[in-house]
């Protein structure tokens, strides 16, 4: 299959996906009636629960406040500045990058302090793409350690900063556009939006319903503009779910 064109969804929606040629993108046609939710391997320890990245205030028109990382980390050199990122033997230039995650692990032990920092970036397909993945911990990354001041924490804070700037304004400009087309987009495996609002996990809403979306508790939740309660969510670590707060306020706005 080597033509542009659209296609079955391989990953099951029962709608049209788009191949361009050499990766399956994330845009669908028809809207599928009942999206499915991918399972995504678990990247965190079993019983350890994923929680919110405390995101840095955006300005994405500014360049970053962030200096050029270059440390090792599990025995492989992480490097990551305004270009790309790197780590061992994988690369990706920002541009390029289609889909993001980033999260934390708690400990098995039940304390409630994270265990792990994972940092992902990638391109479609999300299984089997290429990808740069980062697990942080305090062992592999060392409070004082030569480019990671700051242990584990400070690092991933830095690599998320980046890639705020770098990544995730195109990322999402180029989503709002698609669904302004008319176009309905997978985003974060589970969660479509489309020009008439969002539909995920048997819920609809229209765009008057909304109100906005927050990352809290590892989960991205949608919430209504009536009441206080969050009625859709999609875990924080699925592809691109972290974007789905702006990328509902672009299109709301």
């Amino acid at each position: 299959m080597s033509q542009p064109g659209w296609y079955p969804d391989p990953y099951g929606t029962g709608s049209l996906r788009w191949w361009d040629g050499r990766n399956w993108s994330d845009r669908l046609n028809p809207e599928p009636a009942a999206p499915t939710r991918t399972p995504l391997p678990r990247r965190h320890p079993s019983g350890g629960a994923a929680h919110a990245a405390p995101h840095a205030e955006r300005s994405w028109q500014a360049p970053p406040a962030e200096h050029a990382i270059d440390t090792v980390v599990h025995g492989l050199r992480l490097r990551a500045d305004d270009h790309g990122v790197a780590f061992g033997d994988e690369s990706l230039i920002w541009q390029y990058v289609e889909w993001v995650a980033y999260w934390t692990a708690d400990a098995a032990d039940g304390s409630g302090r994270p265990a792990q920092w994972i940092f992902q970036v990638g391109r479609h397909p999300f299984h089997g793409g290429p990808r740069v993945e980062v697990v942080l911990d305090e062992a592999s990354v060392p409070r004082h350690a030569p480019g990671a001041a700051g242990g584990p924490d400070g690092l991933w804070g830095r690599l998320i900063r980046l890639c705020q700037v770098r990544a995730e304004p195109r990322i999402v400009a180029q989503l709002a556009e698609h669904v302004r087309a008319g176009e309905s987009v997978d985003v974060a495996a589970g969660l479509t939006v489309h020009p008439g609002g969002v539909r995920g996990a048997r819920v609809s809403l229209g765009w008057s319903a909304i109100s906005g979306a927050v990352v809290d508790g590892g989960r991205v939740w949608i919430r209504q503009a009536t009441g206080r309660d969050a009625v859709l969510y999609v875990p924080q670590q699925n592809p691109n779910a972290v974007l789905i707060p702006a990328l509902l306020d672009r299109l709301k706005g």
